[in-house]
This record gives C-alpha cells, sequence and structure tokens, in this order.
C-alpha cells in the first residue's frame, strides 16, 4: 500500500501521486481475507513479486463496482497512463548540446582528431570507415542497432567491475530476494517514482571526480565525456544518417532485481522523432547466444542467455501507442500483442540505437529477482531536427491545417 504525495503539475495544479516505496505490506496469510476502498487518485497499492519459493500464492481477486462512478474517476491511475495531458511526462526536459552542431556537414567523415577523442571510450573496431558503413546501412534499413562490446575493455572491465561488486555487497540478484526497498538508496543514488509508472534508481553527483569503486561515477564520466561531446554527436550522425541532434535529455539508471521498473503511459510520448541511444551493463559477456536446433534453447555464458531469454525482464521494449480511447493500457504486458514493435534484451556493454517516431512508447520491464544482476545504463534521448525534404513537407502539413488549431 502507497502514501500518495502531492505533485505540482507544469500549470500549476495540484495532484496525487503515490511515492516511490510502500508505507505498508499486507502478506498473504491462509484463508484469509483482506479488502479496502480504492479511491481514484489518492490510495494506490500493487501486488509484490513472489520470491523464490516451493509454496504458489494462490488466491481469489475482484473488485465490488459502486453504481455510479466516484469522485474524481479522472485521476485513476489507467485514465492517467493513457493521458498525454501536461504533468503526466516523467522524462526530464531537453537542454542543449554545448556546441551548435548544424555547421557540421553529413557527407563529412571523422576527423583524425574526434576519432582520437572517441577512441578514450568507443571500441576502435566501431571507428573504423568499414564498420561506420555497415552500422549506417543496417540502421538505414531497420531503424535501430544494438552495438556489443561497444566500449573499450579498460571502460567496460572497470564498470562491470564496480557494478557487480556493487550487486554482491547489496546481495541483489541471482534470486536473492531484495531486503528492502530502498536498498541501494544514497546521497548519490535517488529513487525515481512515481510508483504507478516507474522505479528506479538515477545517480545524481555533481563532482565530476571518478569514483573508481562506483558504478554510477564512472558512467556518469561517460555521460558526460562522451555521450553529449560533439564528437560523439557527429559520430552518431555517420552511423545513422540523420540530421545532428540539436538538444538531449537522459539519466544514469539503475534497475534492482525484484524492485524496479518503467510502465508505457501515453505521458512519454515525444511531439518529434527522437534517437534512443541506451549503453547498457549487466552481468555476462554481452555475446548474443545461439540457439540449439534441436532444443531450441539458448547456447552461451548462462547470464547472456538468462538476459536474452527475457524470462527475468530487463529489456526495454518499443510498442506503438493505440489510438482507441476504450482499448486497456493493460495490454503493454500481453506478450501476445501486436503493437510490440522491438524488443531490446539487456546485455552488457552494449550500445542499442533506436529511432522513436511520436506514436511510440517504450518501457523496461520489471526485473525479477532471479536476474543475475541489476541492470545499470546511461539511457539517452536526442532530438533529431527534420532533413530538408521532411521540413518541406511538415510546413506544407501546416498550410493545409486550420492556423487556429490548438498545441494539443
Amino acid at each position: 500500500m502507497y502514501d500518495s504525495i502531492e505533485e505540482k503539475t507544469e500549470d500549476g495544479t495540484i495532484r496525487k501521486v503515490p511515492n516511490v516505496f510502500p508505507s505498508a505490506t499486507v502478506l498473504p496469510t491462509f484463508n484469509s481475507m483482506a479488502y479496502f476502498a480504492v479511491v481514484p487518485g489518492q490510495s494506490f497499492h500493487s501486488v509484490q513479486e513472489v520470491f523464490a519459493s516451493d509454496k504458489p500464492r494462490l488466491s481469489i481477486q475482484g473488485w465490488y463496482h459502486a453504481k455510479s462512478a466516484p469522485e474524481n474517476a479522472e485521476d485513476a491511475t489507467l485514465r492517467r497512463l493513457k493521458s498525454a495531458g501536461k504533468g503526466e511526462d516523467t522524462e526530464l526536459p531537453f537542454v542543449a548540446i554545448g556546441k551548435n552542431l548544424k555547421s557540421i556537414e553529413t557527407s563529412t567523415k571523422l576527423t583524425e582528431e574526434e576519432r582520437t577523442l572517441l577512441k578514450e571510450f568507443i571500441n576502435e573496431t566501431y571507428l573504423t570507415d568499414a564498420s561506420i558503413e555497415e552500422i549506417r546501412l543496417r540502421f538505414e534499413e531497420d531503424s535501430s542497432v544494438q552495438l556489443r562490446h561497444f566500449l573499450n575493455n579498460s571502460w567496460a572491465e572497470r564498470i562491470q567491475e564496480a557494478a557487480m561488486a556493487q550487486d554482491e555487497n547489496e546481495k541483489l540478484g541471482q534470486k536473492r530476494p531484495p531486503t528492502s526497498y530502498d536498498v541501494g538508496v544514497s546521497n548519490r543514488w535517488n529513487p525515481v517514482g512515481p510508483a504507478h509508472k516507474q522505479r528506479f534508481l538515477e545517480y545524481c553527483q555533481n563532482d565530476t571526480t571518478i569514483e573508481q569503486n562506483d558504478a554510477g561515477s564512472l558512467l556518469d564520466h561517460v555521460r558526460q565525456n562522451l555521450c553529449v561531446s560533439t564528437a560523439f554527436c557527429k559520430y552518431l550522425q555517420c552511423i545513422t544518417s540523420l540530421c545532428a541532434p540539436e538538444t538531449y535529455r537522459g539519466r544514469v539508471r539503475r534497475f534492482r532485481p525484484g524492485l524496479d521498473y518503467t510502465v508505457a503511459h501515453y505521458g512519454i510520448l515525444t511531439q518529434t522523432s527522437v534517437l534512443d541511444a541506451t549503453l547498457c551493463f549487466v552481468c555476462g559477456n554481452g555475446k548474443q547466444c545461439l540457439r540449439d536446433e534441436e532444443t531450441g534453447d539458448l547456447i552461451g555464458c548462462d547470464a547472456d542467455a538468462v538476459w536474452e531469454s527475457g524470462e527475468v525482464g530487463g529489456f526495454e521494449c518499443y510498442i506503438s501507442a493505440d489510438d482507441e480511447e476504450e482499448e486497456c493500457a493493460e495490454a503493454v504486458y500481453n506478450d501476445d500483442d501486436d503493437t510490440e514493435l522491438l524488443s531490446v534484451s539487456a546485455s552488457n556493454n552494449t550500445l542499442s540505437l533506436v529511432y522513436r517516431d511520436p506514436g511510440t512508447m517504450r518501457f523496461v520491464k520489471y526485473i525479477a529477482s532471479g536476474a543475475p544482476s541489476s541492470r545499470w545504463d546511461i539511457a539517452l534521448e536526442y532530438k533529431i531536427p527534420p532533413d530538408e525534404n521532411e521540413a518541406i513537407e511538415e510546413d506544407q502539413d501546416k498550410q493545409e491545417t486550420c492556423p487556429e488549431r490548438s498545441e494539443d
């Protein structure tokens, strides 16, 4: 059961949302019934994962409805998940990239100076002209690409070693239930909610000094010195054929086994296309697993196979937003739902690039306690301006529509 806290929206309206962590827990006991009133916009609840046990949780669950809708029905959780109105967004604001990138020509190649800067972080294999050409062709065909072993060994080993050590110290993952909801929370790692839309830890440390034993410090150094540099933006332009990004937003995140997730909701829809760039770190070698032709089992590192199977969650899923209001938002959890566009498994030291249009939502599936480790990542969105042809088409569309059309 979650306490409700007040949140101020962009237009100044005060609404109530669930806190990040629950305030009370009701354990299942044999032959007992729990019942409570659900008040839209005030009371929130969830069912915790059934951790490894030889005893299943078997129950009869349901709702008793009144003859008429309750007050403030528009504040019900399902309505909020289906709302794209102000105050429903859970993302950070976009900020300008330090240097004006409009002067960069799409056709130009990386300069030796830019390659030198990128080599400090990136696996040199991905910086050759042949690799850049191959990646670009694949991205142009699929609008997405996953680059395994993306950072060089020096950075990758330091980050993974620090991350796995922290998981082990806190006894997270590998079928070990978390000891508390605030495990891992510190002055550097802050919990992010609200719980009906997301829960994870965000690294928040302004100090630029690198802490070698802190995975968050290492990841944030990569974020600040590589991911938002003009050289990296030029590199993104070379391997995607997209225009140079002008603004970005993003976080260093940690998803803890048995605790964390994000939910697909309409508040994350953007007004323009964006390039999602997510650099992930988990337990494993980061290699793609093959399948046994006879059994269908995944062959490879045990941790890699577990992540790739999707059975413990942690994957990033892209789905199309449904325009039909009567459709239920829970459909995003239906494995057979045809709205799923792409699923990207968690993989160590893997950069995922996905071109996402305004009608697409994404979420990180809840990470089960049986996962090999936490999922650590740098999650960035780059706002991509339209190219000249797209800009002309947009201008024509605006001229054909009513000039008095509202912003919504």
